[in-house]
């Protein structure tokens, strides 16, 4: 009934506690970017923190069990005890944290810690548990439970999906849209972006705006990139077009699948053909990791193009530092370009930062006669969107 690191009591005698007491609420508390201990200073070292986290709760007079790794829960018993009265106890408490300080190896740490919360008898852990990872989502130092809110309905929506998504990928039903693009003279076709389709057990067909957020964080992510591409190279082997594909970052520093992407270009033969797309307005942490990659496949031939460009994290320098081919401006530019005429100042700049570095760049959403027209007048290279051409599945391309 005890965890044998901090000798708090454990998650088996939380939930035997919670029958013979019946608390009226429940607190979980979770270390942000405890990981990042550990791979830092080792693994002793995070251990040591949760100890000395262990014994701070003690100090402050919590009955507290260590339920997880780097997770910690106090029940409430306190009938008088309102969410009002809980949340600003709460605020006090992560004051207090960023004030106390953890010691390792004689270095002062200073600790984060995200909170869920939750009233009531029934499923209390469970709805502590979806307000931490509510509050983690939003990035709030703690979030409450609300019926009201149906979050635990989105919550099993979520898992729902996450369980379609893996069945899908066993069984063939993630599949390759195609949208066209062409140069902005000739209106011919010079290349395809491929677009990621869920088919679910209906048979219906399933945007990746539904889907591919829960992939991301189901860790499942990467087994959909690795299908796209294979899909992919396997239909443009066979033709001389240019093709493009979506990589995230998460997917660049996944060795699995970066083995897997050069393994497909080199049994396909499509390295001179394939573009990969990186979503710039992800954010990028390790140019290394990202110049590597880069590095690697325009050594074979693969070309770099950097997506949604010009909001978020857009960043010149970083062009600079990833010798692209394409710069995609992003598409809420492109659709409000004829209404907002400081839209059209900032792609300005953009066209003539990448000209001069011999650049490409391709407008996206272009999805109205008034909106082709006006981006064809300042001189972008290429065009996609719903007036040149919807997604659409392909045939074997002769």
């Amino acid at each position: 009934y005890y965890d044998q690191l901090t000798l708090l009591p454990n998650r088996q005698k939380l939930h035997l506690d919670i029958i013979d007491s019946s608390p009226v609420g429940c607190i979980i508390f979770n270390i942000d970017d405890f990981k990042e201990i550990n791979d830092f200073f080792g693994l002793e070292a995070g251990d040591e923190i949760l100890k000395q986290v262990g014994l701070w709760f003690k100090e402050l007079g919590f009955k507290t069990y260590r339920t997880g790794g780097d997770e910690f829960t106090v029940l409430l018993y306190d009938t008088q005890v309102t969410a009002d009265i809980l949340e600003h106890r709460l605020s006090i408490f992560s004051h207090t944290l960023e004030e106390k300080e953890f010691q390792i190896a004689q270095e002062d740490i200073a600790l984060r810690m995200s909170a869920g919360v939750a009233f009531g008898k029934e499923n209390l852990l469970i709805h502590a548990d979806i307000a931490l990872h509510t509050a983690k989502e939003k990035k709030m130092n703690y979030y409450i439970y609300q019926e009201a809110e149906n979050l635990e309905e989105h919550y099993h929506k979520n898992l729902n999906m996450a369980e379609q998504i893996r069945k899908a990928i066993v069984q063939g039903r993630i599949i390759c849209y195609y949208q066209p693009i062409v140069d902005s003279n000739t209106h011919s076709i010079i290349k395809y972006e491929t677009l990621v389709r869920m088919i679910d057990e209906c048979g219906h067909i399933i945007t990746p705006n539904e889907f591919l957020p829960i992939a991301q964080k189901m860790k499942i992510y990467s087994r959909i990139t690795q299908e796209v591409i294979y899909q992919a190279c396997h239909l443009f082997k066979e033709s001389s077009i240019e093709f493009s594909v979506n990589l995230s970052i998460q997917d660049i520093e996944d060795e699995h699948t970066m083995y897997a992407i050069l393994k497909t270009i080199h049994e396909t033969k499509t390295a001179h053909q394939i573009v990969f797309e990186i979503v710039e307005s992800h954010g990028i942490d390790n140019y290394d990791n990202v110049q590597n990659f880069i590095a690697k496949v325009k050594s074979l031939g693969s070309k770099i193009a950097v997506d949604d460009f010009g909001v978020g994290y857009a960043n010149f320098s970083h062009i600079l530092q990833m010798n692209v081919d394409y710069i995609k401006i992003d598409g809420s530019l492109i659709q409000d370009i004829v209404d907002n005429p400081k839209n059209i100042i900032l792609i300005q700049s953009i066209i003539e930062f990448a000209h001069q570095l011999n650049i490409k760049i391709i407008a996206e959403f272009v999805s109205s006669e008034e909106i082709y027209h006006k981006v064809k007048s300042l001189g972008i290279d290429y065009l996609q969107g719903y007036y040149i051409g919807k997604p659409t599945a392909l045939t074997i391309l002769g």
